[in-house]
């Protein structure tokens, strides 16, 4: 008699997806949402996280003290930062939106790339730091509310619209903006949350 089939759930979309051996660099995705449920690396990603986490912070403080842009109207010239749409939706009296765009650009990034440093930094140094699994299992929750990808697309979207008002020029702020995406992107790939578990269960 055969055994029971064992199932995953998708942690975006819920859906149960049938657990099944894969190879290194292989993955099994969502049939649904195409979200990776289950990845074989093929060795410890614990450096190559931190690192990614280290330079994500870094980028994470550049992206937030360089303006992304400067718009111009009739002489008048205005330097843009993220924290500029925030104050201006508040004092236009949208405080939930206000919230909504300070938590998912500034505030989840910055506490999803803390957490995975300060989880792959205790991989790497093979001690159970203080409140590491709480750590590990807040980067989870919060990964999916950071949207730097979605807010740099937002951003070229802006450009646009505020292009027909007057003039408008890129800043370093953008360039930060993009790597800080990207390096989340690389970062998600290699995140394995199978693994992260069974490095967590063997520290001391």
């Amino acid at each position: 008699m055969s055994e029971p089939a064992e199932f995953l759930s998708c942690p975006l979309c819920a859906a149960s997806i049938r657990d099944r051996e894969i190879g290194p660099g292989e993955e099994l995705k969502c049939g649904r949402c195409g979200t990776t449920v289950k990845q074989l690396h093929r060795g410890d990603p614990s450096h190559h996280l931190c690192a990614l986490a280290s330079t994500g912070l870094i980028l994470c403080v550049l992206a937030n003290v360089y303006p992304i842009m400067t718009f111009d109207v009739a002489g008048n010239t205005q330097s843009n930062l993220i924290i500029t749409g925030v104050i201006g939706l508040v004092n236009q009296g949208f405080w939930p939106v206000a919230l909504l765009v300070f938590f998912c650009a500034i505030l989840a990034p910055a506490l999803h790339l803390a957490s995975v440093w300060y989880v792959s930094a205790s991989c790497c140094a093979g001690r159970r730091w203080p409140g590491v699994r709480w750590a590990a299992q807040l980067g989870e929750a919060i990964a999916p509310w950071s949207l730097v990808p979605v807010f740099g697309i937002a951003c070229g979207v802006a450009v646009v619209k505020l292009d027909m008002l007057g003039k408008v020029y890129w800043d370093a702020g953008i360039v930060w903006i993009a790597l800080l995406g990207l390096c989340s992107l690389v970062m998600a790939q290699l995140m394995d949350r199978e693994w992260l578990e069974r490095r967590l269960s063997e520290l001391r």
